[in-house]
């Protein structure tokens, strides 16, 4: 078991034992506030869980749709990603920030300034992109989940992020999440000529809802029967991270245990 998935499944076996039951406004959780993860991809390895199956094909493509500032559900469709189409209006529209603040923030392009500190200025405290707009949260398809994302150029060539998050559903939400933040790391860093780092995930309200309870349980116990390496990936992706896209970047040797089902909470 790789130390992400160990920090992982102690996580969910906390939530487990420990949360606080909560009547949300999609069903019942368990939940406790402010935890964190952290993987690392210097040694080459990608962090998908072995315990269950992670579906991670759509997540790049998630990815892919967010670079390119998607107003629809077909914007996702494109490029592989299909999960999106719950929240879509009865003609496919989306509005959400993910991707388009980060692009037009007030006016202000986030991503451009993140390209031109890395170049100019690897050691700055300001290379920051934040999703998490106020005044259009009333507004939105779904407001973002994770909204900042700082990065750290360490002496050593890594590139590091830090990954925060308001809303955390540890069961579909987070497992996607890590492969969402270790793609796009590993595509910053091949643009920048960077060795991908260190990804820190803070989380905020941590919760598990009432219908994962029992495969929750059971994939903590199936962390028992890994016997494969972790995954490794290849990257062979363009020198502009906005033109990222699925195919370019693969995943070898992921064997996960086996499938266990996990339902979308919209």
């Amino acid at each position: 078991m790789t130390p992400f998935e160990l920090m992982y499944s102690n996580l969910v076996e906390y939530v487990l034992d420990k949360g606080e039951v909560r009547s949300t406004r999609n069903g019942e959780t368990k939940s406790v506030f402010a935890t964190s993860l952290r993987f690392s991809l210097e040694d080459g390895t990608f962090p998908l869980l072995q315990g269950r199956q992670i579906f991670y094909k759509g997540v790049l493509g998630e990815l892919a749709a967010i670079l390119r500032r998607p107003t629809t559900t077909a914007d996702f469709a494109e490029f592989g990603c299909n999960y999106w189409r719950d929240w879509g209006d009865s003609s496919g529209n989306i509005n959400i920030d993910y991707g388009n603040a980060w692009f037009d923030f007030n006016g202000f392009n986030q991503i451009a300034e993140l390209k031109r500190l890395l170049k100019e200025d690897p050691h700055s405290r300001r290379i920051l992109i934040n999703g998490w707009r106020p005044d259009n949260v009333a507004s939105l398809s779904l407001p973002c989940c994770h909204y900042s994302y700082q990065f750290y150029v360490r002496d050593s060539g890594h590139i590091d992020m830090l990954w925060t998050q308001r809303s955390a559903d540890l069961m579909v939400g987070v497992p996607s999440d890590a492969v969402f933040a270790a793609a796009w790391l590993i595509a910053i860093a091949k643009e920048f000529g960077f060795k991908p780092g260190v990804v820190t995930m803070q989380l905020g309200d941590t919760h598990i809802y009432a219908e994962h309870y029992d495969n929750a349980y059971k994939y903590v116990a199936n962390t028992l029967l890994i016997q494969h390496p972790a995954p490794i990936y290849v990257y062979t992706g363009p020198d502009d991270f906005t033109k990222f896209k699925p195919e370019d970047l693969e995943v070898l040797f992921y064997k996960p245990v086996e499938i266990l089902n996990f339902k979308l909470k919209v």
